[in-house]
């Protein structure tokens, strides 16, 4: 077997087992080193790093009161060297398969919730990649999605300091059928590939707010740290 990742060749041989379990291999290098995590204190909701331990941080008190509407956050890595060139070369090279690994990397419970949605892409972006790249590890993943939210055209949130971002307008809407749909006291994960300043999250968040889920939680696959 080789590793999806560096296509270098991994131990042991292939069974029937982890066949149909879709048990594609990542070598122990490349498993450790997109999983590396910083050293230091964490904020016990955003898990950024600080300087001693909080429950919870300044910015997430902040993103709190400004859009109340997240219950619990997760994520899978911290946006290290080795994801940050792996996210690049997902979503704006192309490679489509990297997917399959960003799935392996991930471990949580997706039964827990009812329904899982991925942070929508504005039809432009769509255009340009051809892909939503969270849908695309959803499916990667094996967990059934719903799209529930669209997004209006915006400048790259990664273009913006985080006071542009706080003062722009919450880009997304439900679509036309969710309205119709009996999601009162539902469980509801919104995931999306990268938590930077968290904004975008939680605005996704207050636009499905409304439906009056019974907790919204969101899920990213890394997590940017101000180091």
């Amino acid at each position: 077997m080789r590793c999806l990742y560096c296509h270098h060749k991994v131990n042991g041989e292939p069974t029937l087992i982890s066949f149909f379990q879709r048990d594609v291999p990542l070598c122990q290098d490349c498993r450790s080193a997109l999983l590396f995590k910083y050293p230091g204190e964490r904020c016990g909701r955003c898990h950024q790093l600080v300087v001693t331990a909080v429950d919870i941080c300044r910015d997430c008190r902040l993103l709190g009161e400004l859009y109340p509407a997240v219950d619990k956050m997760y994520t899978v890595t911290d946006y290290n060297e080795e994801m940050k060139l792996l996210l690049h070369r997902y979503k704006f090279v192309g490679d489509y398969a990297l997917s399959e690994v960003i799935a392996l990397l991930t471990d949580f419970n997706f039964k827990q919730y009812d329904y899982v949605v991925p942070v929508p892409v504005s039809d432009s972006r769509m255009k340009e990649r051809t892909y939503n790249q969270t849908s695309v590890i959803l499916k990667a993943l094996g967990v059934k999605y719903t799209d529930m939210l669209g997004t209006k055209k915006v400048k790259r949130q990664s273009e913006l300091s985080r006071a542009e971002r706080l003062k722009s307008t919450n880009p997304f809407y439900l679509l036309e059928n969710v309205r119709d749909m009996n999601l009162s006291g539902k469980r509801l994960l919104i995931a999306d590939d990268i938590y930077t300043t968290g904004i975008t999250m939680h605005q996704a968040a207050v636009a499905v707010k409304s439906l009056n889920f019974q907790n919204i939680d969101v899920l990213t696959f890394s997590k940017t740290q101000h180091i």
